[in-house]
C-alpha cells in the first residue's frame, strides 16, 4: 500500500503570508523552528528567508539539523550500519522488492555502466542493503559529477546553504540522527515495514538513473525547483490546520518528484520509519538543546511539522510534540515577529558593539 499526501492546493499555499518558520519557547529558552524542503526552490531564496531564516541562524548559539552529519553520527558505521536485523520467520514481508531491484538494474545497464554484484544479488541478505551504506555511495557515484554541479548551480537546500554561508553562524552544530539510531529504528520496524522502506529507497534510485539517461546534463532539474518549492508550501501550509492533512492521495507536483527521484514515494514503512519514527526520536533532542542554549535554530523537512492523517490515526508532528512538553510554538510572519525576542542582541553583543566603536 502506498500512502501519499493530500494537501492544500498549491496556489493558496504559496502566498507569500504562509511561514516556513515558528518560534518555540519556553521561559528563557527561545528556537527558530524552519521547515525545508531539502531540495533547490526559488521560494526559499526570497526575502523571507534573507530577513527571517538566515538572520536567525546567525544569531543562534547552536543549530540542529536533520541534513547533518558530523563524528558522532557517523561513528561506528562499519558496525551499526553493517549488522543485519534478526528476524522473525512469521512476519510478513513484501513482494516490492524484487520488482524494485529489476529496475535499478535494467537503469543502471541502460545508462551502460556495470551493475554490482551486491544489486545482482541483493536476495542473499537485502536488509544489509539498507543498513550499510552500499545503495547511497552507488547513488552517488552513479549519477556523477554533473549532478553535483547541477545541485551546486541550484543552490542546494537551505540548511546546506546555510552551513556554506560566509555570514556566521552558531558555535555549536549539532545533528539529529545518527547511524546508530537510523539502524535501531529500522530493525524495530516490521520485515514487511523495512522490506517497503528500502523498495522505496530502490524506486527512488532507479528513477534517478532513468533521469540521468534522458538527461545527460540535468538541465531539467531547472524546472523541477519551483515543483519543489509548490510541494513545501503545501506542506507547511499543513500546520495547525484544523484538519489534519492526510496521506491519501497524492497531488500531481508530488508524483512528478516522484518520477524524477526527487522524492520517495511514502510507502506504509516509510511512513514508519522515515515520518513516525524519526520524528519522536527527535524530540527528546531538541528539547535537551533548546534547555542547553539561550538562542537555537532547529531545521527539518517540512511534512515532520504538522499532524498528520493517516489511515483512521492522526500522527502529531513536531509542532503539536513540542507543545505537548510545554513550549509554546507560534508562527513567525516576519522578522517583526523576533525582532525583539530572537533576533534582540543580547547584553554581552550589546557590549561588545559598543566597545567596537571605541
Amino acid at each position: 500500500m502506498s500512502l501519499t499526501i493530500a494537501l492544500p492546493s498549491a496556489t493558496v499555499c504559496a502566498s507569500p503570508a504562509t511561514p516556513r518558520a515558528w518560534l518555540v519557547a519556553k521561559g528563557d529558552a527561545q528556537a527558530v523552528l524552519v521547515g525545508e524542503s531539502h531540495l533547490p526552490t526559488p521560494v526559499e531564496r526570497d526575502s523571507y528567508h534573507d530577513t527571517v531564516v538566515q538572520p536567525s541562524y546567525a544569531v543562534a548559539d547552536a543549530a540542529i539539523m536533520e541534513t547533518y552529519f558530523g563524528p558522532e553520527q557517523m561513528r561506528n558505521e562499519a558496525f551499526e550500519r553493517g549488522a543485519p536485523c534478526s528476524n522473525d520467520l512469521r512476519d510478513r514481508q513484501t513482494a516490492r522488492l524484487g520488482p524494485a531491484f529489476d529496475a535499478l538494474i535494467a537503469a543502471t545497464r541502460a545508462n551502460g555502466l556495470p551493475v554490482p554484484d551486491w544489486m545482482s544479488n541483493w536476495q542473499l541478505m537485502p536488509e544489509f542493503l539498507l543498513t550499510s551504506i552500499y545503495l547511497d555511495r552507488f547513488a552517488v557515484d552513479a549519477l556523477g559529477p554533473a549532478y553535483d554541479a547541477a545541485l551546486v548551480r541550484l543552490g542546494g537546500g537551505v540548511s546546506l546553504r546555510l552551513r556554506a554561508s560566509a555570514k556566521g553562524g552558531p558555535r555549536t552544530m549539532l545533528g539529529l540522527d545518527s547511524l546508530k539510531t537510523l539502524r535501531l529504528q529500522f530493525c524495530a520496524a516490521s520485515a514487511s515495514e523495512r522490506h517497503d522502506f528500502l523498495a522505496d529507497k530502490v524506486d527512488k534510485t532507479a528513477a534517478l538513473m532513468r533521469l540521468k539517461l534522458a538527461d545527460p546534463g540535468y538541465a531539467s532539474l531547472d524546472g523541477l525547483t519551483a515543483t519543489a518549492g509548490r510541494v513545501l508550501a503545501q506542506y507547511v501550509a499543513c500546520v495547525d490546520r484544523a484538519t489534519p492533512c492526510s496521506l491519501d492521495a497524492l497531488s500531481a507536483d508530488v508524483r512528478q518528484l516522484e518520477r524524477a527521484g526527487w522524492a520517495t514515494a511514502y510507502s506504509a514503512g516509510t511512513v514508519e520509519l522515515s515520518l513516525r519514527q524519526r520524528t519522536r526520536a527527535w524530540l527528546p533532542q531538541i528539547v535537551r538543546a533548546i534547555g542547553t542554549h539561550r538562542r537555537s535554530f532547529v531545521i527539518v523537512g517540512a511534512l515532520h511539522l504538522p499532524d498528520l492523517r493517516i489511515g483512521a490515526k492522526v500522527e502529531p508532528g513536531l509542532v503539536t510534540q513540542l507543545r505537548a512538553q510545554g513550549f509554546s510554538v507560534t508562527p513567525i510572519a516576519s522578522a517583526a515577529d523576533i525582532a525583539t525576542t530572537f533576533l534582540a542582541p543580547t547584553w554581552s553583543e550589546r557590549l561588545r558593539a559598543t566597545l567596537g566603536r571605541l
